[in-house]
């Protein structure tokens, strides 16, 4: 084994070349990387790619490495179902199983639907750094079963949109599973001393940076099938958290994409987590003051007490409740939803993990908004537009939303006025209250409304004292356990 240099256009690399007389080099003999991504990337050779002399054949993918009978496609099957797989004829061919996709979190039941995805993809494994190795060393990398992050089943369709980009032409629908992706392509890139070329790297250091802490994990083994969420569960990215001012700074500003809008490209009231309530349904139960009352076939909301955020009204009719995206669907469409696919599309119209996405509000007000942004519109209680503008910041960032110009102006000004950095955005087990400020300077509390801390006293404008609480008067929690003014 020896180093040489190749000179490739106008960039030498450095490669590792093994001579017909060399050892095979083992998949083992290549340690996981374990540094943090960022760490990880900055040890990465920039440098030009190896355009000719591919076949997929030179890789000797899907053989029996370990002579137990079981070639490499059936070894990750049977390793990555979440339940027994079944077989049919030979010992090692699966016909079915449970499957799930970290690229788009999609769960499978059937081997024919689901292909074994090289994460870093043969093609450009030759292209980076791979033209050079011995066909026993691309042997092991296209059947690298030491290290799990190397091949993943995931979703046929999926994978063939994938084909063999890199991160700088294809990144998983799924966004929550994303800063794991960019962590784990950088890990293999290390392990087998792979290089990037030039727009690969820009990329991938630009979005591991807006990773946050992700950006500061190991790069090690994460398991896609137990580690990604399904799409099911509805939390496909992590809830924002930080300053308002510092979650504005982290957003893109450019123009919106302006055509193609349809509402049906965001499917939405679904039953995404199997309890039997589509989403409109479980946002009235969520948001009543009082135990709302359910008809328990087919899980629709007869009755309940809503307090509308954006005006303060309170309403026991849900006739007169819609429930409101915050950021409307048209604007999620214009600022980045575009490019999504129909189940990225879906979780965001249906999204219960975080609050702040979907709130139950007066309808005729719910209109009025429309697919305004905080530009165009604010909500008619002026006392709420803090929050407000907290929380669209927060969804945009979390769902890696743009912004426009004016749209960004006019919430940068609104959230100065507000504080900036004192305006936190983490997802609380309160949300702030509704208060007017009187003209004496006395601030007022909103009976009903959301409040924090837990045990503080306020005063209403008929000058009855209120309090801070997770339970009415009478003892009952308030959904959610989140705090509400009640009298006290």
């Amino acid at each position: 084994m020896k180093w040489r240099v190749a000179v490739h256009g106008a960039v030498a690399i450095v490669v590792l070349s093994c001579s017909s007389s060399s050892q095979q080099v083992s998949a083992s003999s290549q340690p996981v990387a374990t540094v943090p991504p960022l760490e990880g990337l900055a040890q990465i050779v920039v440098a030009n790619e190896y355009k000719s002399g591919y076949k997929r054949s030179l890789f000797g993918e899907n053989k029996d490495i370990d002579k137990d009978g079981c070639n490499t496609r059936a070894e990750v099957l049977e390793r990555d179902s979440l339940v027994p797989v079944k077989k049919t004829g030979a010992r090692c061919t699966i016909t079915s199983g449970k499957w799930a996709s970290a690229f788009d979190g999609r769960t499978w039941l059937q081997s024919r639907d689901v292909q074994i995805d090289h994460l870093v993809s043969l093609k450009e494994v030759w292209d980076s750094g791979g033209w050079a190795w011995s066909s026993a060393q691309r042997s092991d990398y296209a059947n690298d079963l030491a290290n799990s992050i190397t091949l993943n089943v995931v979703s046929k369709k999926e994978n063939a949109k994938k084909g063999e980009k890199d991160p700088s032409n294809y990144l998983p629908p799924l966004v929550s599973y994303r800063c794991t992706y960019l962590a784990n392509w950088v890990a293999v890139k290390v392990q087998w001393k792979l290089s990037m070329d030039q727009s690969e790297y820009g990329r991938i250091k630009k979005l591991l940076q807006g990773c946050g802490s992700t950006s500061s994990t190991t790069t090690t083994l994460v398991a896609s099938t137990s580690s990604s969420p399904s799409t099911t569960t509805g939390a496909v990215a992590p809830v924002a958290v930080g300053s308002t001012a510092a979650l504005l700074a982290s957003i893109t500003v450019e123009n919106e994409y302006t055509s193609g809008y349809k509402r049906e490209l965001f499917p939405h009231w679904k039953d995404l987590n199997g309890n039997g309530c589509d989403t409109r349904e479980e946002v009235l139960i969520r948001d009543s003051l009082t135990k709302a009352q359910v008809d328990p076939y087919g899980c629709v909301v007869v009755a309940g007490d809503w307090l509308s955020p954006y005006d303060g009204a309170r309403w026991s009719d849900k006739g007169d409740v819609d429930i409101d995206h915050v950021v409307a669907l048209k604007e999620a469409w214009d600022s980045g939803a575009w490019a999504w696919t129909t189940s990225q599309r879906t979780l965001f119209a249906n999204d219960l993990s975080d609050p702040r996405t979907l709130l139950a509000v007066t309808d005729s007000v719910n209109q009025s908004k429309s697919d305004k942004d905080p530009s165009n519109w604010m909500p008619p209680l002026a006392s709420y537009h803090c929050t407000y503008i907290a929380d669209w910041v927060a969804v945009k960032a979390r769902w890696k939303l743009s912004m426009d110009q004016s749209e960004y102006g006019r919430v940068k000004k609104l959230v100065d006025s507000c504080g900036g950095s004192s305006v936190a955005t983490s997802l609380p087990s309160t949300v702030p209250s509704v208060a007017t400020t009187a003209p004496s300077g006395v601030k007022y509390v909103s009976p009903g409304a959301f409040c924090a801390p837990i045990g503080a006293q306020g005063i209403a404008e008929s000058k009855v004292s209120y309090l801070c609480a997770t339970t009415s008067a009478t003892g009952e929690p308030y959904a959610k356990g989140r705090a509400r003014w009640r009298k006290g």
